[in-house]
């Protein structure tokens, strides 16, 4: 259902522009959690947020079943102080090592005793990395707004342990979204929001998505992230008459109860506007190298070995298994004809998974991946970048 804001004469002729031009619509749109269940979920998440643990005092009692080590720690999440959740993570009988209970400060009187049971996970071992992990699936809580305003938020919560010692942190992210329908000049759509940076406050820093009701898979291809963008990009909807209408983000209530947009009159397609999007396109046209580029994988003595003796330089790609534009360098990048002939010319190349090569993570101060950083000879570094494009490529190994 969309509603016309009330304007005076002078502040519809100041919106409308040019005489003749029509003012805009600002519509809004009740909104209502969704999380994950039978139908439709998003198919992606926001990084995860860091929650800083904490020993507890030795003065406090355990709750039943948890054991030592014991760990707290306060998500920072809602509108404000009186909003955030206070959680202790604790060690069982069975796993003595790691962080594998939860216990959640619900009512906010400072007691983990009295707020329910555990929520609690098996410790699993990661065969690549030799770590431990717990997570914590689907977990709802209640984040107060203000009087007699509160909303559920899902998060799924997690803690790896590396070493002997039980780890200092615990990461969470969201899970939940919110959803709505709305009627825009007769067709009728449907909306969804995402809190991208799991704070539990809905605000201009979140995605948003809306699709004419009508599309194929509209249910969930509106809370997907083929779909979904930054607030300060432009939604699009086709009216009856196969006209585009272009829809602008004007705001949201920190609840995530009402979003407000309009209509706005802008020369611009969808097509057009999620064209820059497609970060592959260049590359698809270009020619792909018959004489691939060979790596040398997860020996970086040996590659700096190769460079000192040939006088070539060295580059070292720093990647993990679950970074996408890694995956886009294998692909795309290193594959590509003018690229790989850079390489052959002048380099010994090391790739390096940043989640077994810690000491070299360290080392070389990686702080995200893809991280390429590029050696002389000698083991000087020259320069570092992250993801580029072929042809960037092409003149950052000039």
């Amino acid at each position: 259902m969309w509603v016309w804001r009330s304007f005076t004469w002078l502040g519809v002729l100041l919106m409308a522009g040019p005489l003749g031009a029509q003012p805009e619509k600002v519509l809004h749109v009740d909104l209502s959690y969704g999380a994950p269940g039978n139908g439709p979920a998003t198919n992606f998440t926001p990084h995860g947020a860091q929650v800083k643990l904490s020993d507890l005092p030795k003065s406090v009692r355990l709750p039943e079943g948890a054991a030592l080590p014991a760990k707290t720690g306060v998500m920072e999440v809602g509108p404000n102080q009186d909003a955030w959740v206070r959680i202790l993570v604790t060690a069982d009988g069975d796993h003595p090592q790691d962080l594998c209970r939860i216990y959640i400060d619900r009512n906010g009187n400072g007691d983990f005793g009295d707020d329910g049971p555990a929520i609690t996970a098996k410790p699993t071992m990661n065969e690549k990395t030799k770590a431990w992990w717990s997570s914590f699936k689907s977990n709802e809580l209640s984040i107060p707004y203000g009087a007699a305003v509160v909303e559920p938020y899902l998060v799924d919560f997690w803690t790896v342990r590396e070493g002997e010692n039980a780890p200092d942190m615990i990461r969470y992210t969201v899970r939940s979204w919110r959803t709505g329908k709305v009627n825009i000049d007769g067709v009728d759509a449907l909306v969804a929001v995402m809190d991208s940076d799991n704070n539990a406050i809905f605000d201009a820093q979140d995605e948003w998505s809306i699709l004419a009701a009508s599309e194929k898979d509209a249910p969930k291809r509106v809370l997907s992230y083929q779909e979904a963008r930054p607030s300060k990009r432009y939604m699009f909807v086709a009216n009856a008459d196969g006209k585009e209408l272009v829809l602008e983000f004007r705001g949201l209530t920190a609840d995530g109860r009402e979003l407000t947009f309009a209509v706005v009159d802008r020369a611009i397609t969808k097509a057009e506007d999620r064209a820059p999007d497609d970060t592959l396109a260049g590359e698809r046209s270009r020619p792909r190298t018959s004489q691939p580029f060979a790596w040398i994988s997860s020996n970086f003595e040996k590659g700096a070995a190769e460079a000192r003796a040939s006088g070539k330089k060295l580059i070292v790609d720093f990647w993990a298994s679950w970074c996408g534009p890694c995956h886009s360098l294998d692909e795309w990048i290193w594959t590509d004809a003018e690229v790989a002939s850079a390489l052959n010319a002048g380099y010994v190349g090391v790739k390096l998974d940043g989640d077994l090569e810690k000491h070299l993570v360290s080392r070389f101060h990686v702080s995200g991946y893809p991280t390429v950083i590029v050696l002389d000879s000698s083991g000087k570094e020259l320069h570092r970048f992250n993801y580029l494009s072929s042809k960037q490529m092409v003149e950052a190994l000039k």
